[in-house]
């Protein structure tokens, strides 16, 4: 059955100087090989935040942000209007050596990323190219679903990318929406978790959520004396350190607390730079390894486990677009349990 699709849609979209502006825009057309998504659900992640205060490049303004899409399929060239489907942020090409080898982020001709360099989900529409979508089951909600093609993706793509085997001790610096699936996703593979949060209740929830131990860090001198409290919460120092908050402090403490042979995995942006001698990497045969995003096999994975029980969403808020504002101001505040979720009216 066909779908009405009006003319015109509500978009929060970048504008010069950082800032936020709602307005109207027409409807996207479809090109061949693309479809339109109604969004039903994007996440707010703290990417962001990097836009709105200019470390990240949007590639021309105004854009419409928002690259954790969740929704239904209403105009297609291939008859599957009405499927609940994630998007999967990464244009690749999808045979390339890198596409071919599930690295599809590092892909040699990228069309560029949706939400950041093309338009995103903080519109009623959106449209993406097909090869991008991923079927979502009844079992996993189009909310879930959004949070899944960012915070989960990543995770799972950045313990696939550290190696974690049975029993290693590792620590998840920063208990956001990425951190909390990162403490999930590596418990799941068999590692022992330490989380690190600057607030009591992130720190209940990690812990409910599959970590081992946490400790509260609530300033930047308190990762002075984190690798002895790792070493005395884990019984050793660890062999992984994810990384999500991404200041010298942080940074600094990650590499000081890692065992001869352990991996420093740098998650996400950060403008600060990171500082450190190559001789404390030589002596011990310290490894740098950053992550971003994923593959699609790595969403696709993140939605099979939440389908099975195995990954919890954490969801602090809900709001629509006229709400973005605040959902944003909470990151910045760092008082979000989970990730913010813009919802879009059923209908």
């Amino acid at each position: 059955m066909a779908v009405s699709v009006p003319a015109l849609m509500k978009v929060a979209e970048l504008v010069e100087d950082g800032a936020l502006r709602l307005a109207e825009r027409p409807v996207p057309r479809v090109p061949d090989g693309w479809s339109l998504i109604r969004v039903r659900a994007a996440g707010v992640c703290g990417t962001e935040l990097h836009f709105l205060e200019g470390l990240l490049d949007p590639m021309g303004i105004p854009r419409v942000l928002g690259h954790e899409v969740a929704g239904e399929v209403t105009g297609a060239r291939t008859g599957s209007s009405g499927s609940r489907v994630a998007v999967y942020n990464v244009m690749n090409c999808g045979s390339c050596r890198y596409c071919n080898t599930n690295r599809d982020r590092l892909c040699a001709h990228s069309l560029g990323m949706i939400g950041f360099t093309a338009d995103g989900g903080f519109a009623e529409y959106v449209v993406v190219p097909e090869r991008n979508l991923v079927p979502v089951p009844g079992s996993v909600s189009l909310e879930a679903a959004a949070v899944l093609a960012c915070s989960g993706m990543t995770a799972v793509h950045a313990v696939r990318l550290a190696g974690l085997g049975i029993g290693d001790p590792v620590v998840v610096n920063g208990i956001g929406g990425v951190g909390l699936m990162l403490v999930q996703v590596a418990a799941l593979a068999g590692a022992t978790v330490l989380a690190v949060a600057d607030e009591t209740a992130k720190l209940d929830l990690a812990q409910n959520l599959g970590a081992r131990a946490g400790l509260l860090i609530d300033d930047p001198e308190g990762y002075e004396t984190l690798p002895e409290e790792a070493i005395r919460m884990m019984g050793r120092a660890p062999d992984v350190f994810f990384e999500t908050v991404g200041t010298r402090e942080t940074m600094r403490a990650g590499f000081g607390c890692l065992a001869p042979g352990g991996s420093f995995v740098q998650i996400g942006y950060t403008s600060q730079p990171l500082d450190i001698h190559p001789g404390a990497l030589i002596k011990n045969e310290l490894r740098i390894l950053t992550s971003a995003a994923g593959s699609r096999n790595d969403l696709e994975t993140a939605i099979a486990l939440a389908s099975q029980d195995r990954l919890a969403v954490v969801i602090a808020n809900r709001t629509d677009l006229d709400g973005l504002p605040e959902a944003i101001q909470s990151l910045r505040d760092r008082h979000v349990l989970g990730r913010n979720v813009i919802r879009y009216e059923s209908g």
